[in-house]
């Protein structure tokens, strides 16, 4: 099953969409009631200026489509549709929302407590009811339900302002969906079919309502029956239609855009330079982008060859010459670094640092029947160790990296063949289990249970031919032990519990090496402060950056105009 709510970590040569953040605190009651604080945001006069976002693809042009079920929705939902919780996508902090407190009963019943005083944008009052409607939606039309709530959840029913989920099997972590699905207006739903429904009029909760709309971009209004609208201090967003990346890149340079999202190579240079008092961008760091070997084929199914190459490849080119310095090495325990300080065990990462060594990866190799032989790695079959590499055509910066792996490896002996397939080719290769080796992009995340959960669990795979989302168990990982723990910490409250949980976890990552971790994938940022401030940073990451996430009403009701 795929997971819907990520920022996905994808090559430069797209135009890279902050795409939903899947934050997920760990799941103990929370006893915070009450909004972000208005002495929080600085609040400033209402701003003037409309505040404009360059993030989204729109060539040929936009369709007007705000439904939040939707994959092909504009993200100027996320201004308007409001979640019971806003969990940073990258330290995994809980704010109250639509909800304004939560607890556990047992690990079956979840409760939430929703806020009163709330109401939609036709003035109609704001209920626990509709919070259940939106969630039988969910069970009425499965192709709505991307997170698969109702595969853990067997009821949702409400009694005054409190909405009780029953589970059918413990599920601890599933907290993080239920919170963070948008609630939508029973009156707009219930008479359509919301798989295709598009929803050019939303009647929502959120700070926003639509404004006036073309192909070429959209402008959203304040909603004067915002329940929070002193925090908000922006009138009106503005979306522009982005339709390639040299126009973007201009149109970024020249200041066109108080936020963009998208790769640019010399940043520093094209954008920085240009006003360094007010042109700024933060690129927060991500789970990694990986080497995918099949692990359904030899010599990839055994352990020691991953582990090999995990030395063989130096990280440090890839980051400094493939990713343009802006992507250090990844740790082999496949967390971002955001979860480092509360999660990462210190004494694994010490013991399997897996730093460059030639060396090592020859010792590992040679000790499972490879041989040099006149500069080739020879194996038992008498033939020279070679496999196939690929990523999709035109990802520049990943077909440097494949380059460079390439030629690290040939310095052991190893031939590797490089293609560059469509985007759509190369992903059903791997997504089928119809390739050798591929690279492939990370995400963020704020809970490990998803990270690992995603990447190693066998629920996530599925048999060659089958498919299994690129970048979840697409390389076909099966071990027992990592099932029986994620099954383990889906069931705990307990903090204590699941910290040792995730450190068994970790282990397995860096010892089995499921994938071989290369880079901490970017979220690409940039941001102006010559109209707003208030952004999140690296000092200040009180939420994944991008005013196209999830974490969009986080952040804009931080923001202030400038005096």
């Amino acid at each position: 099953m795929a997971k819907k709510r990520m920022l996905a970590v994808v090559s430069s040569t797209t135009l890279l969409v902050a795409m939903g953040v899947a934050g997920c605190g760990t799941a103990t009651t929370s006893n915070s009631s009450t909004a972000p604080s208005s002495t929080t945001t600085a609040a400033a006069g209402m701003g003037t200026a409309p505040l404009v976002i360059g993030a989204q693809d729109g060539s040929p042009g936009y369709t007007e489509n705000f439904n939040p079920f939707s994959p092909n929705a504009l993200e100027g939902e996320f201004f308007m549709y409001e979640p019971l919780y806003e969990v940073d996508g990258l330290t995994g902090a809980k704010t109250p929302w639509l909800a304004t407190s939560y607890q556990w009963v047992g690990t079956k019943k979840l409760e939430f407590t929703i806020r009163q005083g709330v109401k939609w944008s036709n003035g109609k009052p704001f209920t626990a009811k509709d919070v259940v409607f939106t969630f039988d939606l969910l069970k009425k039309y499965p192709a709505l339900d991307s997170n698969g709530i109702w595969s853990y959840v067997s009821s949702v029913s409400s009694k005054g302002n409190v909405v009780t989920f029953d589970f059918s099997q413990p599920n601890v972590p599933g907290w993080q969906y239920i919170a963070e699905q948008l609630i939508v207006y029973p009156g707009q739903f219930k008479n359509v079919n919301p798989v295709t429904f598009t929803d050019d009029n939303p009647i929502v909760t959120g700070p926003y309502v639509v404004d006036t709309f073309n192909p070429s971009q959209y402008t959203l209004k304040l909603n004067p029956l915002y329940w929070q609208k002193n925090l908000v201090k922006v009138p009106e967003i503005t979306e522009i239609a982005l339709s390639g990346n040299q126009t973007a890149d201009l149109q970024m340079s020249e200041g066109k855009f108080d936020q963009a999202v998208l790769f640019e190579p010399g940043i520093q240079k094209v954008y920085v330079d240009k006003n360094p008092a007010d042109y700024h961008y933060w690129f927060p760091l991500a789970s990694p982008t990986a080497l995918y070997f099949n692990l359904s084929e030899a010599p990839f199914n055994n352990v020691k060859f991953r582990q090999a190459m995990a030395y063989a490849i130096n990280k440090e080119v890839i980051y400094k010459k493939g990713e343009y310095g802006y992507e250090p090495p990844a740790s082999q325990s496949l967390l971002p670094p955001s979860l480092d300080s509360k999660w990462l065990d210190p004494t694994l990462a010490q013991k399997y640092q897996y730093n460059y060594s030639p060396k090592k990866a020859l010792s590992l190799l040679e000790s499972i029947g490879y041989h040099m032989q006149n500069g080739k790695l020879i194996g038992p079959n008498g033939k020279q160790l070679s496999f196939t590499l690929e990523c999709p055509t035109g990802w520049t910066d990943y077909i440097q990296d494949m380059q460079i792996i390439q030629s690290e490896l040939a310095k052991i002996g190893i031939k590797v063949n490089t293609e560059t397939p469509s985007q759509s080719t190369d992903y059903n290769d791997v997504e089928t289990g119809h390739f050798q080796a591929a690279l492939v992009y990370g995400w963020s995340e704020s809970n490990p249970y998803y990270i690992y959960d995603y990447l190693m669990s066998s629920s996530e795979s599925a048999p060659i031919g089958k498919v299994a989302a690129f970048n979840a168990n697409s390389e076909r990982f099966n071990d027992p032990k990592a099932n029986q723990l994620l099954t383990e910490l889906a069931q705990t409250t307990s903090s204590s519990k699941q910290h040792k949980i995730v450190d068994q976890l970790e282990k397995i990552a860096f010892t089995q090496v499921p994938i071989v971790g290369l880079v901490s994938g970017a979220g690409w940022n940039e941001y102006q402060t010559n109209h707003y401030v208030g952004w999140p940073t690296a000092s200040n990451p009180y939420a994944s950056p991008g005013l196209t996430s999830t974490n969009a009403l986080l952040e804009i009701i931080h923001l202030r105009p400038v005096k």
